[in-house]
């Protein structure tokens, strides 16, 4: 009776081994599912990562294109193109002089207007007589001169 099997014994052992094997399979779709929903959140947290940097990058952009269009009024027309180099790491200004350069109209930088003269409002001519500069003129002809400026309306009295 040593090679009979017992079949009472057989099914018992097949049943718990296929409770063991539906358990792993069990704990290997848990780990499955897991891995996917942290893969899922880790790149759902990198896209806002990114979409926060982009906005940072608009708003720095949109502070400082002002200031560029100042310097370059040309900057106006090409404000997409300047954008996307400033969403791509480029600094304003450098976005703007690389854009403006390739389109051809770069020109330089629009200096400050001369702080007006220290005593008055009024834009100060020296008048010339003909071909004469002012040192060259004697006493007579800079009064001449500066009566003639005066009915012209060039200089005022107040």
């Amino acid at each position: 009776m040593a090679d009979e099997i017992d079949l009472d014994n057989l099914d018992k052992q097949m049943t718990e081994e296929s409770k063991v094997e539906k358990r792993i399979r069990d704990l290997s779709e848990k780990v499955k599912l897991t891995s996917e929903e942290r893969d899922t959140l880790r790149k759902e947290l990198e896209e806002q990562q990114k979409k926060v940097a982009d906005l940072e990058k608009e708003g720095g952009f949109l502070s400082s294109f002002g200031e560029q269009v100042t310097k370059y009024p040309d900057a106006v027309t090409f404000r997409d193109k300047i954008k996307e180099r400033v969403m791509r790491g480029y600094s304003v200004e450098d976005a703007t002089v690389a854009v403006l350069n390739a389109e051809g109209k770069l020109s330089a930088p629009k200096q400050a207007a001369p702080a007006a003269p220290v005593g008055g409002s009024a834009i100060n001519v020296q008048p010339s007589v003909g071909d004469k500069k002012v040192g060259e003129m004697t006493r007579e002809e800079k009064r001449a001169a500066l009566i003639e400026a005066e009915k012209r309306g060039d200089l005022g009295t107040n």
